[in-house]
C-alpha cells in the first residue's frame, strides 16, 4: 500500500486491506474481495451465493445498492484526502439478473469530485468466465457486455466538527 500526496494506491497482493482492517463485515460475509483501491478506482469481485441472493436464486438488488454505497464512499473518502464522507443519494438500475454461481466484477469510478460533493459511478459486470450464465438476449443493446447493474452515488464531505453539531442537535426540545 502506498500513500502519496494524501492519496492511496493499493492492489490485491499488497497485503491486508487498506487501513489494516476489513472494509466491512457485510462485504466479508458475501465473499467480496478488494482488488484495487485508489482515488480514481475501487475494484473488487465476488461470486453470487446464497448469502447475496434473494429467494429466486439471483443477486439481491439491495446487495447491488450496498456495494455502490460502500465502494463509492471508500473512493470519495480517499479522493477527499481522507476526510469523512457520507452518501446522500444512491440509485441503482438492475439491467439483467445475476444467478447463483456467477462471478461479478465491481468497479467504482468518480464522475465528479468537488470540494463538498462527489458523484461516483459503480458498475457490476459479469466476469468474462461467467458470461455463459447470462440469458441470450438478441434485443439487448447494452454498450458494455455483461453489465448487470449500474449505480450512481452522491457523497458529501462532512464537516470536521460533526460531533459538536450532533451534540447541539440533542439540545432541541422534543416537544415544540
Amino acid at each position: 500500500m502506498a500513500i502519496r500526496n494524501n492519496s492511496l494506491d493499493w492492489k490485491k497482493g499488497d497485503g491486508k486491506y487498506p487501513f489494516d482492517h476489513s472494509l466491512n463485515p457485510v462485504l466479508d460475509f458475501i465473499g467480496f474481495e478488494l482488488e484495487r483501491v485508489s482515488a480514481t478506482s475501487i475494484e473488487g469481485r465476488f461470486v453470487v451465493s446464497e448469502r447475496s441472493a434473494q429467494a429466486y436464486g439471483v443477486l439481491h438488488g439491495g446487495i447491488s445498492a450496498f456495494l455502490a454505497e460502500s465502494l463509492g464512499s471508500l473512493g470519495a473518502f480517499i479522493a477527499s484526502g481522507f476526510q469523512k464522507v457520507a452518501g446522500v443519494e444512491v440509485s441503482t438500475s438492475h439491467l439483467q439478473p445475476a444467478p447463483l454461481g456467477m462471478e461479478i466484477e465491481v468497479k467504482a469510478t468518480p464522475i465528479h469530485i468537488g470540494h463538498r460533493l462527489q458523484v461516483w459511478e459503480v458498475k457490476l459486470i459479469a466476469a468474462e468466465s461467467s458470461r455463459n450464465y447470462l440469458p441470450k438476449q438478441d434485443s439487448s443493446k447494452t454498450s458494455e457486455p455483461g453489465l448487470i447493474a449500474l449505480s450512481k452515488l452522491t457523497a458529501s464531505r462532512l464537516s470536521s466538527n460533526i460531533s459538536a453539531k450532533s451534540r447541539d442537535a440533542k439540545k432541541i426540545p422534543s416537544k415544540l
